[in-house]
């Protein structure tokens, strides 16, 4: 019998507080003082996969209601239904990081007040979630709180994957057979009505056939229809081959790890039955294939996890921040005043990496500040007001 995959989000995880707790503050304490918090994050979830639905769950929901929805959605579309759908969208490119240019195609207003219509109806009506691995595209996370289930497991020994061509291999088939597995759209879909319209409003979601980067909906389509082989993936690591694995993807990237060395192509080759079991369309790009221990150069997601367990923006970012307050702070005191732009992009950094580093970041905009006698987030302040 095929699963059905369910996703609730997880409430914050509490313990029950010893009379050390009590006596010396060493956890969060309710009215009664009688728990401490173990995890307040509510951007976890929990996933059940299940051969069938629950009453409880049937019972929340309306399944013909739900397909009203998407028809009426569909209805008031229509236009855009028909149209040429390359003619709704504004298409350029960027520069990849790794080298080469990316394809965005971006809809234009009146496409995009559907897409993001439709993305509401996903969110608010089918509570659409996302699977607790996945990071990107996710309100209150971030690279940092993926990269901090690998720090909080000691991991040391890391490998880094990268599916090839995420979005333009997602195809319409591929994401309503992997819909149909995932509550409440699993419902939806057992109706030939229900199927039809769910299938007619998806497609405005679609550019020649298979997702396109730069719309409002098209990360949450991807993180939904992952549900089954994030769980897949996550629940198989979690003992393999006799280790504890840590597995977590931002969009195509997929970060495993563990507190020991381990054949990373044995993690390959689960990854890529993975993809079979499910018929996704993906490959894996092995040219960005990473694997190394915490005592290398341990960059994941754009930030270093170090040999002491310690997530850092890295060496030379510091080095280019010190010398951008430097600056700041020297042309402060000279009367020079900088662009908006630049000291938004200053305040955005500091921010950012107070966020990953904390006290070790305040220290150090401290340092430079008391070198050039300028209050330097002071300063920000004030330009960050006067110049908007």
């Amino acid at each position: 019998m095929n699963r059905t995959y369910i996703v609730v989000r997880q409430s914050p995880a509490y313990k029950q507080m010893t009379i050390e707790d009590y006596l010396f503050g060493s956890a969060e304490k309710d009215e009664d003082f009688s728990v401490g918090m173990l995890n307040s994050n509510r951007a976890n979830t929990k996933t059940y996969a299940v051969e069938r639905v629950s009453t409880k769950f049937l019972a929340s929901i309306d399944v013909i209601e739900l397909i009203k929805t998407l028809e009426a959605f569909s209805r008031k579309h229509r236009l855009l239904l028909k149209a040429d759908r390359r003619s709704l969208y504004y298409s350029f490119q960027i520069p990849k990081k790794s080298g080469g240019l990316r394809q965005i195609d971006a809809p234009l207003p009146p496409l995009m007040d559907a897409l993001r219509e439709l993305k509401k109806i996903f969110e608010e009506d089918f509570h659409a979630l996302y699977h607790t691995s996945a990071f990107a595209y996710v309100k209150h996370r971030s690279t940092l709180d993926a990269l901090r289930r690998h720090q909080e497991n000691e991991s040391r020994w890391f490998a880094k994957f990268d599916a090839h061509n995420f979005f333009g291999s997602t195809t319409k088939p591929f994401v309503l057979s992997m819909l149909s597995m995932v509550f409440p759209f699993s419902e939806i879909v057992k109706s030939p009505r229900g199927m039809e319209a769910l299938s007619q409003a998806i497609d405005l979601a679609f550019l020649d056939g298979v997702l396109p980067q730069g719309t409002p909906i098209s990360p949450l389509i991807t993180n939904v229809m992952m549900i089954p082989i994030d769980f897949a993936l996550s629940n198989t690591l979690r003992d393999f081959n006799g280790q504890r694995y840590v597995y977590t993807r931002y969009a195509d990237d997929m970060t495993i790890s563990s507190k020991y060395s381990f054949m990373f192509k044995s993690v390959e080759a689960l990854i890529l039955d993975v993809f079979r079991q499910f018929n996704a369309p993906f490959t894996l790009n092995t040219a960005k294939t990473r694997y190394g221990s915490s005592a290398g150069r341990n960059w994941n997601l754009g930030l270093m996890l170090n040999k002491d367990n310690e997530i850092t923006v890295g060496h030379a970012a510091k080095k280019h921040f010190v010398g951008m307050l430097s600056a700041y702070a020297k042309d402060k005191r000279s009367g020079v005043l900088w662009s908006l732009y630049d000291v938004q992009k200053m305040e955005g950094l500091r921010n950012y990496y107070i966020q990953v580093e904390g006290n070790k970041i305040i220290e150090l905009v401290s340092f430079v500040a008391n070198k050039y006698h300028v209050n330097i987030v002071q300063e920000i302040k004030h330009d960050l007001k006067t110049l908007t």
